[in-house]
């Protein structure tokens, strides 16, 4: 009986090996399973689950973090600093009404996660610690950002989990309160004692007052057997991408061309275009962080005419914004526009919302 144990334990000690590496994941697999689980489909706001039980647990959330803050980045700058909030009240009034009733865009069973970078407010913006000859605000920061945050929305659909991306949000808690509205600290969620370390030489910095907002990640569920597609789900996913087949461009593009040259065919001096007297004319981001400009006039409080700019938007869409179809529906509605009354540009939201913030912000 003796030897039969000591049979089976040996036994057992020789397949448990096997059995694990059975069990090891595969990383050759990785990228099919990516492609065909359709994790890059975005959960639809409204189609949260609202389940407290699919709120994601902080020992996922730090495995999660685990994996997204190994990304290597320019000079190891290591810029970001994320924070995690989990009240669904705070969720809600940091995102904001801008891009959907905020009870649809998080819920008791989401957290949203803050992106917040430093390298970005320069010290003349108000900065507010120095760094001795070696601080430097470039576009890095907002790169190395962004590839960190691609890999929590990777690390969160291997747990099960799913993920809707702001890169602006307009709550109340969620302030522009930084160089004169032009970034956001989120100084509501940051203590004197948080702390960002420079990855590659291990100094440590303040958060507050140096990061500021770079965008925002909601982690949840969809609702039992509701969709977890948005409206860019059915858009097509367009390889765009070559090998360069070593043969130089023998027509470069009329940015490489001597400034001198350049200089020639332009005016030296370029006036900006005129404002007729009386209307009143206002500037916005839109798709890209391109301008969107409106031009109105006004017969008492209504609109009486209106003229969009909006050649800088996509080509076949956002530009649609500048068409009489769209715009004769502003004619004589008085500001501010309510933008769930708008009939917007089906896959242009962006230069759509844009519109409408332009209108809104000449409201008297």
């Amino acid at each position: 009986m003796k030897k039969l144990a000591l049979l089976l334990v040996a036994a057992a000690l020789l397949v448990l090996p096997l059995l694990a590496l059975a069990d090891e994941f595969d990383p050759a697999g990785f990228i099919d399973w990516f492609n065909e689980s359709g994790t890059w489909m975005t959960v639809a706001n409204g189609h949260w689950s609202t389940d407290p039980a699919d709120k994601i647990t902080d020992a996922e959330l730090e495995k999660i973090f685990s994996m997204a803050t190994k990304q290597q980045n320019a000079v190891h700058w290591t810029p970001w600093y994320f924070v995690v909030i989990k009240d669904t009240e705070e969720q809600q009034k940091i995102l904001g009404d801008y891009w959907d009733k905020p009870e649809n865009e998080a819920t008791d069973g989401t957290v949203t996660v803050l992106c917040l970078a430093d390298q970005i407010l320069t010290q003349e913006e108000g900065h507010v610690t120095p760094y001795d000859g070696y601080y430097m605000p470039t576009t890095f920061a907002y790169y190395d950002s962004g590839l960190t945050c691609s890999l929590i929305g990777v690390a969160a659909a291997t747990l099960g989990y799913e993920t809707h991306y702001f890169g602006s949000v307009y709550g109340e808690y969620a302030p522009k309160d930084l160089a004169d509205g032009k970034y956001q600290s989120m100084s509501r969620y940051i203590t004197e004692e948080d702390m960002r370390t420079w990855g590659f030489s291990g100094n440590v910095y303040p958060v507050a007052g140096n990061c500021v907002f770079v965008g925002a990640i909601v982690i949840g569920k969809p609702a039992a057997g509701e969709t977890i597609e948005t409206w860019g789900t059915n858009h097509i996913r367009p390889s765009n991408w070559k090998i360069w087949d070593g043969v130089p461009n023998e027509n470069p593009s009329p940015a490489a061309a001597p400034a001198a040259e350049t200089a020639e065919e332009a005016p030296a001096e370029e006036a900006a275009a005129e404002v007729p007297e009386g209307t009143l004319a206002a500037t916005v981001e839109g798709f890209g962080g391109q301008p969107v400009t409106v031009c109105i006039t006004l017969d008492g409080d209504k609109i009486a005419t209106l003229a969009i700019d909006a050649s800088t938007q996509t080509e076949g869409l956002g530009k649609l914004a500048g068409e009489e179809a769209f715009t004769a529906q502003f004619i004589g509605k008085t500001l501010p526009i309510d933008a769930a009354e708008v009939d917007g540009i089906a896959g242009a939201s962006i230069t759509t919302n844009a519109v409408v913030e332009a209108l809104n912000s000449l409201a008297k």
